[in-house]
This record gives structure tokens, C-alpha cells and sequence, in this order.
């Protein structure tokens, strides 16, 4: 309460007031004029306007300092609300991920068979000059290439260089002209597994895959590998590695094996055996690979039923779900089979393609063409969608009449003009026939598999 006569406060000590040690007039002109309740109503009034002002103020300030950092600082990662909404407009930006789907896809392959150059082969590119030029060999091909994404062919012949010698069967050698011809026609897997590969040892390798390498560096040679990698630094190793050919995610991949190896030349060429089909076939899986396509050379020359090599051989491939086996070494056509696998597993068997290109005998001027379509459809499943077998007849005419024609484009005025003209197209249909079973069509000249 007020105390009148003394002039002070009493009865609160927290708020007492001692006018003997501070002369406060206008306390005193308040107290003494309004009272104590309505001193204290203004003086809480003033309080909450000050609090208000000083409210408002720190608002300003905080607008003007976070204004002033935009402008010469950017948009610094901030803390709290602002912060917020920041990261919820980057996400708006955002895509929204689409729902995985499985687009279909299809792979087209073509593979030819063994190109045997020798004799009047070799003699066929020879010009005046000294030099080699082998185009025409595949003149007539290079249309039917043209439609398939992976073409490969089986280049049993050597490449290693001028020092080795050309002509024989023995080492089998051609000029490096040869390589450069088969890239220009449209071949773009290179096959090299072969019972001739080591024809030169391991110095004629070494020059193949150097002259390779320094005139098409990018292109995959399969089934050999340098001698010694320090010579030749950089090259792709096939034989330890597997090739994957990829198409908008579907993963094709080549094997190249072949018999006659032996133990000192494993590290050079890739081996056919049991444990190498298997051990490669699980790192074309572990690569991701959806189709395995194999290319082994086996079998037994000049022979049109497959040898017991080739069946026992073909089960392994089966066994180890591969899904295409491609086989060469035989000079002639053999039959088409699809073998079962694991699990209802199908595996399309050709078990020789015969040859493309040779110099040999007339029963080997008859050779094939596998034509195959892989697929991924929207369900994911890969597949072979359909294999088919073309023939092709090996035409020896002189000069760059020496060349290659498939046998639906073959005619008996062709035939006449080759040096051994028995092979006729109406010989070449009856060899096909008898071959291949009844389910050839002699008027389309091809043979289409069931599967």
C-alpha cells in the first residue's frame, strides 16, 4: 500500500521505493496525483510498447540482413523453414522415375564358315604391282552382310606377314590384304580359334595381332591371345576373357574354342574341353549375358555326318546352357539339330558351316551362311527367335572372277565359266538336300530350323 505521510511504498520489498535516495519527481507528481493501480497499469503499458517496438525492429534488421545476403551471396544452404522449402522446390523439378519395362529387342547374326586361302585363292589378288587386293572375294556378299548387326567369320588362314610365305596349306598363310578385304565386306567378329593358328608360332601370332591391332584396333579377334602381352600392351584377351556384343541391354555373348590344342599353346589359342566350355560359359553368365553363342572347330574333314567329337562336345554346350553352337573345321555342310538342355533348355546345333572361300577340293566349294535372330521380348525372356541356314558356293573364275556367291544366286552360266564347273546349282541343291534332310527348300534356297 501507498503510506501518505512517508511519501514511499510498503508492504512489497521486491518493488519498495526510497525517496530519501532517489528524488524522482515525476514518480512522485504520478503516485500522488493517479494512485498506485493506475501508475502501475501505464507503466506496464509502456513496458509492452517498448517490447513491440523492439519486436519489430529485430524483424527489419533480420529482413535486411538475409535480403542483403541473397544478393551478394546466392542461394547458401540454409537452416529452418527456408531451408524446407528450398529442397521441396528442387524436388518438385525432379522427374518422377518411370516404372521399369522391358523393351523388346532383337539381335540379327551372321556367321560364315572357314576361309582357306592357298593356291589359286592367294593368286586371285595378286595385281602387277607386287601388291594384294582380295575385295572381290566378297563382291557378292557384302548386301547380304549389310542387314545383320554382328557378322562374323572363321579366318582359319594365318596373317603373319610376307617373312612366313604365302601358297601352302602348311602354314597356312595369306597376305595381310586379306584382313583388310573381310572388314571392308562387313565382318566385324574375327574368329581365329583353329588347328592352324599356331601354323607360325608364336612369333607369326604376334605379327597378326600387332598388324591387327595397329589397322583396327577396336575390332574383337576371338579365341587368340598375345604370345607375350608385354609386346604388345593393350590387346584384348579372348582367351581368358569372353566377348560381349550389347544391344539396348541385350548382352550377346561369342565363344571361340578349337580342338588340337595342346597343353604349351592353352595360354595362346582357347582350347575346346569340357572344363574351358564350362568355365566360360559361367563368365559370360557372370558378365551378364542373356544368349551364349559358341563357335567351336572340331570334327573331322571332308565328312558330312558329324563325328562322335562333335556330339559329345555339342552335349557340353547344351549342358552348360548355351544357346547357339556354331561349328566349323569339316570343309563341307552337316546337319542342324536343336538339343535339348537342362531345365527344357533348347540349344540350335550347326555342326558345320563348310567353307566360305577355298582352293581345296570341289566337295568343298559348297559351304553356308547361319543366319540367326536373337531376342529380348516384354516379358524379359531372351531367345532365339529363328535360325536359318543359307549355302553359298565358292566360285573359281579367273582373276577376281574367284569369289563367292550365295547358291540363290547362282547360275549354270557361272558354273560354266568355273575351272571345275561339276558344281552346278542343281548338284549344289541335291548336296544341300541330302545334307540338311527334306525340310530344305530348294526353291528358296535355304534351310529353316524348327524350334
Amino acid at each position: 500500500m501507498y503510506n501518505s505521510r512517508e511519501g514511499r511504498l510498503v508492504g512489497d520489498t521486491n518493488n519498495e521505493f526510497d525517496s530519501s535516495r532517489r528524488s524522482d519527481v515525476s514518480y512522485t507528481r504520478y503516485s500522488r496525483s493517479l494512485g498506485v493501480g493506475e501508475y502501475q497499469k501505464r507503466r506496464k503499458r509502456g513496458t509492452a510498447f517498448r517490447c513491440a517496438v523492439y519486436c519489430v525492429l529485430l524483424v527489419v534488421m533480420g529482413a535486411t540482413a538475409f535480403l542483403f545476403g541473397r544478393r551478394y551471396f546466392g542461394d547458401l544452404p540454409l537452416s529452418g523453414a527456408g531451408y524446407v522449402e528450398q529442397k521441396e522446390e528442387a524436388a518438385e523439378e525432379q522427374p518422377e522415375p518411370e516404372a521399369a519395362t522391358n523393351t523388346p529387342v532383337k539381335v540379327s547374326l551372321l556367321m560364315a564358315g572357314d576361309v582357306i586361302m592357298n593356291g589359286s585363292a592367294i593368286d586371285s589378288g595378286s595385281k602387277d604391282s607386287g601388291a594384294y587386293n582380295f575385295d572381290h572375294l566378297f563382291t557378292h556378299l557384302t548386301s547380304e552382310l549389310s542387314a545383320f548387326d554382328l557378322r562374323l567369320v572363321d579366318q582359319e588362314t594365318c596373317l603373319p606377314g610376307s617373312k612366313f610365305g604365302f601358297g601352302a596349306y602348311r602354314p597356312l598363310n595369306a597376305p595381310q590384304e586379306l584382313g583388310r578385304a573381310e572388314v571392308s565386306a562387313g565382318f566385324n567378329v574375327i574368329l581365329r580359334a583353329s588347328d592352324h593358328t599356331m601354323d607360325n608360332g608364336e612369333e607369326g601370332v604376334h605379327n597378326e595381332l600387332a598388324w591387327w591391332k595397329s589397322e583396327y584396333p577396336n575390332l574383337p579377334l576371338l579365341g587368340v591371345a598375345e604370345p607375350d602381352p608385354d609386346n604388345n600392351p593393350g590387346l584384348n584377351d579372348y582367351v581368358n576373357d569372353v566377348y560381349i556384343y550389347e544391344k539396348e541391354g541385350l548382352k550377346i555373348a561369342v565363344l571361340n574354342h578349337s580342338w588340337s590344342i595342346g597343353e604349351e599353346s592353352q595360354h595362346i589359342v582357347s582350347a575346346l574341353t569340357e572344363d574351358k566350355i564350362a568355365s566360360d560359359a559361367k563368365k559370360a553368365r557372370d558378365a551378364g549375358a542373356d544368349i551364349i553363342v559358341a563357335c567351336p572347330h572340331w570334327g573331322a574333314e571332308n565328312n558330312t555326318e558329324p563325328s562322335e567329337e562333335e556330339t559329345t562336345f555339342a552335349k557340353t554346350y547344351a549342358d552348360n546352357g548355351v544357346d547357339v553352337v556354331i561349328g566349323t573345321h569339316p570343309r563341307v555342310l552337316q546337319r542342324i539339330e536343336v538339343l535339348d538342355g537342362p531345365d527344357g533348355h533348347k540349344t540350335v546345333c550347326y555342326y558345320s558351316l563348310g567353307c566360305l572361300i577355298s582352293s581345296l577340293y570341289s566337295q568343298n566349294m559348297l559351304g553356308g551362311l547361319a543366319e540367326i535372330t536373337l531376342e529380348r521380348d516384354e516379358s524379359g525372356s531372351c531367345s532365339v527367335q529363328s535360325a536359318v541356314l543359307k549355302p553359298v558356293v565358292t566360285h573359281r573364275g579367273s582373276g577376281e572372277d574367284y569369289t563367292v556367291y550365295l547358291l540363290s544366286d547362282y547360275t549354270d552360266e557361272l558354273a560354266q565359266t568355273s575351272w571345275d564347273g561339276d558344281l552346278t546349282p542343281e548338284e549344289a541343291t541335291r548336296r544341300c538336300t541330302e545334307i540338311l534332310g527334306e525340310d530344305y527348300d530348294a526353291e528358296a534356297c535355304e534351310y529353316r530350323v524348327s524350334l
